[in-house]
Protein backbone atom coordinates (compact mmCIF):
# COMPACT_ATOMS: atom_id res chain seq x y z
CA UNK A 1 0.00 0.00 0.00
CA UNK A 2 1.33 3.44 -0.94
CA UNK A 3 2.47 5.79 1.82
CA UNK A 4 -0.07 8.48 0.80
CA UNK A 5 -2.90 5.95 1.05
CA UNK A 6 -1.74 4.85 4.51
CA UNK A 7 -1.61 8.47 5.66
CA UNK A 8 -5.13 9.09 4.31
CA UNK A 9 -6.48 6.02 6.13
CA UNK A 10 -4.78 7.12 9.35
CA UNK A 11 -6.30 10.60 8.99
CA UNK A 12 -9.77 9.13 8.45
CA UNK A 13 -9.46 6.86 11.48
CA UNK A 14 -8.22 9.70 13.71
CA UNK A 15 -11.09 11.94 12.55
CA UNK A 16 -13.58 9.14 13.19
CA UNK A 17 -12.22 8.54 16.70
CA UNK A 18 -12.23 12.27 17.54
CA UNK A 19 -15.87 12.62 16.49
CA UNK A 20 -16.94 9.63 18.59
CA UNK A 21 -14.96 10.86 21.63
CA UNK A 22 -16.63 14.28 21.21
CA UNK A 23 -20.00 12.54 21.18
CA UNK A 24 -19.34 10.48 24.32
CA UNK A 25 -18.05 13.54 26.20
CA UNK A 26 -21.16 15.53 25.24
CA UNK A 27 -23.89 12.90 25.38
CA UNK A 28 -26.31 15.23 27.12
CA UNK A 29 -26.25 17.57 24.14
CA UNK A 30 -27.70 14.81 21.93
CA UNK A 31 -30.78 14.24 24.10
CA UNK A 32 -34.33 15.24 23.19
CA UNK A 33 -34.48 17.33 26.36
CA UNK A 34 -31.76 19.58 24.92
CA UNK A 35 -33.64 19.90 21.65
CA UNK A 36 -36.95 20.90 23.24
CA UNK A 37 -35.30 23.24 25.76
CA UNK A 38 -33.84 25.17 22.80
CA UNK A 39 -36.83 24.72 20.50
CA UNK A 40 -37.90 28.37 20.52
CA UNK A 41 -34.41 29.51 19.52
CA UNK A 42 -34.16 26.83 16.79
CA UNK A 43 -37.56 27.68 15.30
CA UNK A 44 -36.73 31.39 15.33
CA UNK A 45 -33.43 30.71 13.57
CA UNK A 46 -35.21 28.60 10.93
CA UNK A 47 -37.85 31.28 10.29
CA UNK A 48 -35.14 33.91 9.80
CA UNK A 49 -32.67 31.69 7.89
CA UNK A 50 -34.81 29.07 6.16
CA UNK A 51 -32.49 28.03 3.33
CA UNK A 52 -29.40 28.15 5.58
CA UNK A 53 -31.25 25.97 8.11
CA UNK A 54 -32.07 23.38 5.45
CA UNK A 55 -28.43 23.32 4.33
CA UNK A 56 -27.24 23.03 7.96
CA UNK A 57 -29.52 20.11 8.80
CA UNK A 58 -28.70 18.39 5.50
CA UNK A 59 -24.96 18.72 6.18
CA UNK A 60 -25.35 17.52 9.78
CA UNK A 61 -27.39 14.52 8.69
CA UNK A 62 -24.82 13.59 6.03
CA UNK A 63 -22.01 13.73 8.61
CA UNK A 64 -23.96 11.58 11.08
CA UNK A 65 -24.56 8.93 8.42
CA UNK A 66 -20.93 9.07 7.30
CA UNK A 67 -19.68 8.60 10.88
CA UNK A 68 -22.27 5.89 11.67
CA UNK A 69 -23.80 7.85 14.54
CA UNK A 70 -26.66 6.03 16.31
CA UNK A 71 -29.25 8.82 16.17
CA UNK A 72 -29.80 9.28 12.43
CA UNK A 73 -33.43 8.06 12.66
CA UNK A 74 -34.07 10.49 15.53
CA UNK A 75 -32.66 13.35 13.45
CA UNK A 76 -34.97 12.24 10.61
CA UNK A 77 -37.92 12.75 12.95
CA UNK A 78 -36.55 16.11 14.10
CA UNK A 79 -36.31 17.12 10.43
CA UNK A 80 -39.98 16.24 10.01
CA UNK A 81 -40.91 18.07 13.19
CA UNK A 82 -39.13 21.28 12.20
CA UNK A 83 -39.67 21.35 8.43
CA UNK A 84 -42.73 19.15 7.86
CA UNK A 85 -43.03 15.71 6.31
CA UNK A 86 -41.99 16.59 2.75
CA UNK A 87 -39.19 19.12 3.29
CA UNK A 88 -37.91 17.26 6.36
CA UNK A 89 -38.13 13.93 4.55
CA UNK A 90 -36.25 15.36 1.58
CA UNK A 91 -33.49 16.64 3.88
CA UNK A 92 -33.13 13.13 5.36
CA UNK A 93 -33.27 11.51 1.92
CA UNK A 94 -30.63 13.73 0.29
CA UNK A 95 -28.44 13.87 3.40
CA UNK A 96 -28.65 10.10 3.90
CA UNK A 97 -27.75 9.47 0.26
CA UNK A 98 -24.75 11.83 0.42
CA UNK A 99 -23.53 10.22 3.66
CA UNK A 100 -24.01 6.70 2.31
CA UNK A 101 -22.20 7.57 -0.91
CA UNK A 102 -19.33 8.99 1.16
CA UNK A 103 -19.00 5.71 3.08
CA UNK A 104 -19.24 3.78 -0.18
CA UNK A 105 -16.51 5.77 -1.96
CA UNK A 106 -14.17 5.72 1.05
CA UNK A 107 -14.63 1.95 1.49
CA UNK A 108 -14.23 1.33 -2.23
CA UNK A 109 -11.04 3.38 -2.48
CA UNK A 110 -9.31 2.49 0.78
CA UNK A 111 -10.70 -0.84 2.01
CA UNK A 112 -11.86 -2.75 -1.09
CA UNK A 113 -9.11 -5.36 -0.91
CA UNK A 114 -9.56 -5.79 2.85
CA UNK A 115 -13.34 -6.35 2.54
CA UNK A 116 -12.88 -8.80 -0.32
CA UNK A 117 -10.10 -10.79 1.36
CA UNK A 118 -11.67 -10.95 4.82
CA UNK A 119 -15.30 -11.47 3.94
CA UNK A 120 -16.37 -11.81 0.31
CA UNK A 121 -13.75 -14.34 -0.85
CA UNK A 122 -15.29 -16.84 1.58
CA UNK A 123 -18.64 -16.44 -0.16
CA UNK A 124 -17.80 -16.16 -3.85
CA UNK A 125 -21.31 -17.31 -4.80
CA UNK A 126 -22.71 -14.09 -3.28
CA UNK A 127 -20.47 -11.96 -5.47
CA UNK A 128 -21.40 -13.95 -8.60
CA UNK A 129 -25.10 -13.70 -7.85
CA UNK A 130 -24.76 -9.98 -7.17
CA UNK A 131 -23.17 -9.37 -10.59
CA UNK A 132 -26.16 -11.02 -12.27
CA UNK A 133 -28.86 -9.23 -10.23
CA UNK A 134 -27.12 -6.17 -8.84
CA UNK A 135 -29.87 -3.58 -9.31
CA UNK A 136 -32.66 -5.73 -7.85
CA UNK A 137 -30.57 -6.90 -4.89
CA UNK A 138 -29.42 -3.36 -4.09
CA UNK A 139 -33.03 -2.18 -4.06
CA UNK A 140 -34.07 -5.03 -1.78
CA UNK A 141 -31.19 -4.34 0.61
CA UNK A 142 -32.23 -0.69 0.85
CA UNK A 143 -35.99 -1.13 1.16
CA UNK A 144 -35.88 -4.14 3.50
CA UNK A 145 -32.99 -3.09 5.79
CA UNK A 146 -32.19 -6.36 7.55
CA UNK A 147 -28.48 -5.46 7.57
CA UNK A 148 -27.44 -2.22 9.38
CA UNK A 149 -27.16 0.74 7.00
CA UNK A 150 -23.44 1.32 7.55
CA UNK A 151 -22.67 -2.36 6.87
CA UNK A 152 -24.84 -2.26 3.72
CA UNK A 153 -22.60 0.43 2.27
CA UNK A 154 -19.42 -1.52 3.09
CA UNK A 155 -20.80 -4.72 1.55
CA UNK A 156 -21.89 -2.94 -1.64
CA UNK A 157 -18.45 -1.32 -1.88
CA UNK A 158 -16.79 -4.72 -1.46
CA UNK A 159 -19.04 -6.18 -4.16
CA UNK A 160 -17.88 -3.45 -6.51
CA UNK A 161 -21.32 -1.92 -7.04
CA UNK A 162 -21.65 0.62 -9.83
CA UNK A 163 -21.57 4.22 -8.54
CA UNK A 164 -24.66 5.36 -10.47
CA UNK A 165 -26.67 2.30 -9.50
CA UNK A 166 -25.63 2.81 -5.89
CA UNK A 167 -26.91 6.40 -5.93
CA UNK A 168 -30.17 5.43 -7.66
CA UNK A 169 -30.99 2.52 -5.36
CA UNK A 170 -30.03 4.50 -2.27
CA UNK A 171 -32.33 7.39 -3.25
CA UNK A 172 -35.16 5.05 -4.19
CA UNK A 173 -34.72 2.77 -1.19
CA UNK A 174 -34.34 5.50 1.43
CA UNK A 175 -37.33 7.52 0.17
CA UNK A 176 -40.09 5.53 1.99
CA UNK A 177 -38.18 5.49 5.28
CA UNK A 178 -37.24 9.18 5.07
CA UNK A 179 -40.83 10.33 4.63
CA UNK A 180 -42.16 7.82 7.17
CA UNK A 181 -39.80 9.16 9.85
CA UNK A 182 -40.57 12.69 8.70
CA UNK A 183 -44.28 11.97 9.20
CA UNK A 184 -43.65 10.49 12.65
CA UNK A 185 -41.60 13.59 13.44
CA UNK A 186 -44.70 15.76 13.25
CA UNK A 187 -45.87 14.02 16.41
CA UNK A 188 -42.44 14.03 18.04
CA UNK A 189 -43.41 16.52 20.74
CA UNK A 190 -46.35 14.34 21.81
CA UNK A 191 -44.13 11.24 21.83
CA UNK A 192 -41.60 13.09 23.99
CA UNK A 193 -44.16 14.45 26.47
CA UNK A 194 -45.98 11.12 26.85
CA UNK A 195 -42.67 9.23 27.08
CA UNK A 196 -43.77 6.84 24.32
CA UNK A 197 -41.03 4.39 23.38
CA UNK A 198 -40.24 4.03 19.69
CA UNK A 199 -40.51 0.46 18.49
CA UNK A 200 -41.56 -1.60 15.51
CA UNK A 201 -45.19 -1.13 16.57
CA UNK A 202 -44.81 2.63 16.24
CA UNK A 203 -44.13 2.09 12.54
CA UNK A 204 -46.57 -0.80 12.08
CA UNK A 205 -49.32 1.40 10.69
CA UNK A 206 -51.06 0.78 7.34
CA UNK A 207 -50.04 4.18 5.93
CA UNK A 208 -46.40 3.19 6.47
CA UNK A 209 -46.38 -0.53 5.75
CA UNK A 210 -48.55 -0.56 2.62
CA UNK A 211 -46.19 1.56 0.44
CA UNK A 212 -43.17 -0.38 1.73
CA UNK A 213 -44.85 -3.70 1.05
CA UNK A 214 -45.93 -2.61 -2.42
CA UNK A 215 -42.42 -1.50 -3.41
CA UNK A 216 -40.90 -4.71 -2.01
CA UNK A 217 -43.51 -6.74 -3.93
CA UNK A 218 -42.57 -4.98 -7.18
CA UNK A 219 -38.88 -5.72 -6.67
CA UNK A 220 -39.49 -9.39 -5.85
CA UNK A 221 -41.71 -9.64 -8.94
CA UNK A 222 -38.97 -8.12 -11.12
CA UNK A 223 -36.42 -10.62 -9.77
CA UNK A 224 -38.82 -13.56 -10.31
CA UNK A 225 -39.65 -12.70 -13.92
CA UNK A 226 -36.03 -11.88 -14.72
CA UNK A 227 -34.94 -15.35 -13.56
CA UNK A 228 -37.84 -16.95 -15.42
CA UNK A 229 -36.90 -15.11 -18.60
CA UNK A 230 -33.28 -16.24 -18.25
CA UNK A 231 -34.46 -19.82 -17.90
CA UNK A 232 -36.26 -19.60 -21.25
CA UNK A 233 -33.28 -18.17 -23.13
Amino acid sequence: MKLSKKISILFLLISFVILWITYFLNKDFFQLETFFSNLEFIQKFISQNYLLSIFTFLTLYSCLILCNFPFASLLSMINGFLFGTWIGGTISLVGGTIGAFGIFIIAKFFFLDFIKNKFLNKYSSIENNFKQNDLELMLLIRIVPVVPFFIQNLILAGLGANNRKFLFTTLFGLAPWSFIFGSIGQGLEEIFINKTELSFYTLAQPEYLIPLGFIAFLIVTIIFFKKKFKGLT
